[in-house]
C-alpha cells in the first residue's frame, strides 16, 4: 500500500524530539506522502524545517523495505489555530497569544514566511473556529476575524485552506460562505451527516473544491455518527489523516499517535466501504494529488 497522511503534527512537543524515527516507521508501513501541519508561530517554523530536511534527503530513513526507488514526499502548511486567540487546551501554556493589537502583524508574518519558503508550503492553516473549551466563547469574535484573514490570505496566494471547526460549526460556515472558488480541506473534527450535507450544498453554490478528511476517531466504538457521515462524502473528496499525536485508531488507542498508524484507518475505512485497502489507497492518492501536486 502507498499510504498518504493528509494531516499530521510532527512539529508538536510529543513527536518533534524523535520526528525522524516516526518518519522511519511511516515509510516502513508504506508511507509515501504526508502533510505536516501546525498552527502557531514556533511550530510553523519547525514544520518548514522538517520538510526542508526531507526534501534535501538529510534523513537516515530506512527505505530498504520499500525498495531503492521509494521516495518520501512531505510538505508543510502554515497558519494559526483558533486556540492561538487565547488559552484553549488547559495543558497548553501560550507565551504569546493573538490579540486585536497584533493580529495584522501575525498575518503579515505568515505572508513573509510563505514567500521565503514557498517551495515547501502547500496550504494555509489549520485555521478556523473552536469554542470547545470553557471560556473560549469570549474569543469567538477574534477567532472569526482571524479565520477570515486566513481565507483572504489563501485566496491571495492561490493556496488551499485547511479548516478546523469544533463546537461552533455555524460560525465557521458563516465565514466561509463569504468566499467563492476556494479549495477547502476540512480537517476532521467529527462532522455529522447533516453538517457534511450542508458543506456539500455550500460547495456547489460557491464553487468550492471541497475535501473532507477522516482520521483515527472513526474507528472508535462510540463514533457511529462519524461513520455514518463517511457515506455522505463523495469518494472523489475523501482524504485520510492521523492528526497525530492525537486520535490514535482503536487498534492502538491509549498510545501516542504517529503517521504510521494511518494504516489502521485505511484498513478500517476500506472495510466500511466494502473495497480493498489498495483500492482505497488509489482513491486517496488521486484526491491528494489533486490538491497538493506542484
Amino acid at each position: 500500500m502507498r499510504l498518504y497522511d493528509a494531516h499530521t503534527h510532527l512539529s508538536g512537543e510529543e513527536l518533534y524530539p524523535e520526528w525522524e524515527k516516526y518518519l522511519d516507521l511511516f515509510v516502513q508501513a508504506g508511507g509515501k506522502w504526508l502533510i505536516n501541519s501546525w498552527a502557531s508561530e514556533e511550530y510553523n517554523l519547525r514544520g518548514i524545517e522538517i520538510v526542508r530536511e526531507i526534501a534535501n534527503w538529510k534523513l537516515k530513513i530506512n527505505l530498504s523495505s520499500q525498495g531503492e526507488n521509494w521516495k518520501l514526499v512531505a510538505w508543510a502548511t502554515i497558519g494559526y489555530h483558533p486556540g492561538e486567540c487565547g488559552m484553549q487546551e488547559p495543558s497548553v501554556v501560550r507565551t504569546e497569544i493573538i490579540t486585536e493589537e497584533n493580529i495584522q502583524q501575525k498575518m503579515d508574518g505568515l505572508r513573509v514566511l510563505y514567500e521565503a519558503n514557498k517551495k515547501y508550503i502547500v496550504a494555509i492553516g489549520e485555521c478556523g473556529i473552536d469554542t470547545f473549551y470553557p471560556g473560549t466563547e469570549d474569543q469567538l469574535p477574534l477567532q472569526k476575524k482571524l479565520f477570515a484573514m486566513h481565507c483572504d490570505l489563501a485566496r491571495e496566494l492561490n493556496l488551499p485552506l485547511v479548516v478546523h471547526i469544533r463546537q461552533d460549526f455555524d460560525a465557521g460556515l458563516e465565514i466561509l460562505k463569504n468566499y467563492t472558488d476556494l479549495t477547502i480541506h476540512f480537517h476532521c473534527r467529527s462532522f455529522w451527516r447533516e453538517e457534511v450535507a450542508r458543506l456539500e450544498r455550500a460547495s456547489v453554490e460557491r464553487w468550492w473544491k471541497l475535501f473532507i478528511w477522516f482520521c483515527g476517531n472513526i474507528t472508535y466504538k462510540n463514533a457511529q455518527n462519524l461513520r455514518d457521515s463517511l457515506f455522505q462524502v463523495p469518494l472523489d473528496q475523501l482524504l485520510l489523516e492521523t492528526d497525530a499525536p492525537w486520535l490514535s485508531p482503536q487498534a492502538v488507542r491509549g498510545t501516542t499517535n504517529h503517521p504510521a498508524n494511518i494504516q489502521y484507518t485505511y484498513e478500517f475505512v476500506a472495510q466500511l466501504l466494502w473495497i480493498s485497502p489498495d483500492q482505497l489507497c488509489e482513491i486517496v492518492e488521486k484526491n491528494y494529488k489533486k490538491i497538493y501536486m506542484k
